[in-house]
């Protein structure tokens, strides 16, 4: 499913495309660990469908893996300095979440492009759209977790862990 959604990208300039991660959704999924296992697997399947260079791969997977870690760093924030609530959980754990992931995502993106592009190249194509490109994001991920928190909450591993197991 995820490269699927990565499938459908808009290109600004060469080698960087604007597109949904959905990376958030996994990790509250799946926890840390095994997300960056699947998130693996799905690179090199998208890798294998694509005439993208080792290198470039190579890239793809440690800004992924930085946005995971993103991602679980304000999970744990939640889980253990603020009040545990379904509200607090979608809202920050997987809302905002998602929207700081696709900015550092898209900031590492536009790092790693610098010396093809001059500053101004970069924001004005490709920089602007960060606004734009977070909030979609944030909703596609806040909308699933939702549905998932609401109807499946044993399917969501952050969640069932951290309502269920803690007894709170």
């Amino acid at each position: 499913m995820l490269a699927l959604l990565w499938q459908t990208d808009a290109v600004v300039l060469d080698a960087l495309p604007i597109h949904f991660l959905a990376l958030t959704t996994l990790m509250l999924l799946f926890g840390l660990r095994l997300s960056c296992l699947l998130f693996v697997l799905v690179m090199a399947l998208q890798w294998l469908m694509s005439t993208q260079s080792l290198d470039q791969l190579l890239w793809a997977l440690v800004c992924g893996w930085l946005v995971l870690a993103l991602n679980y760093g304000v999970y744990l924030f939640c889980f253990h300095y603020v009040q545990r609530h379904l509200f607090i959980y979608l809202f920050i754990g997987a809302f905002l979440n998602s929207a700081l992931g696709l900015v550092l995502f898209m900031l590492l993106q536009a790092w790693y492009q610098a010396d093809q592009y001059s500053a101004h190249q970069l924001y004005d194509s490709y920089l602007i759209f960060i606004p734009l490109a977070a909030l979609p994001e944030a909703l596609l991920n806040g909308m699933a977790m939702t549905l998932l928190v609401i109807y499946k909450p044993e399917w969501v591993y952050t969640y069932y862990q951290r309502i269920y197991l803690s007894g709170k």
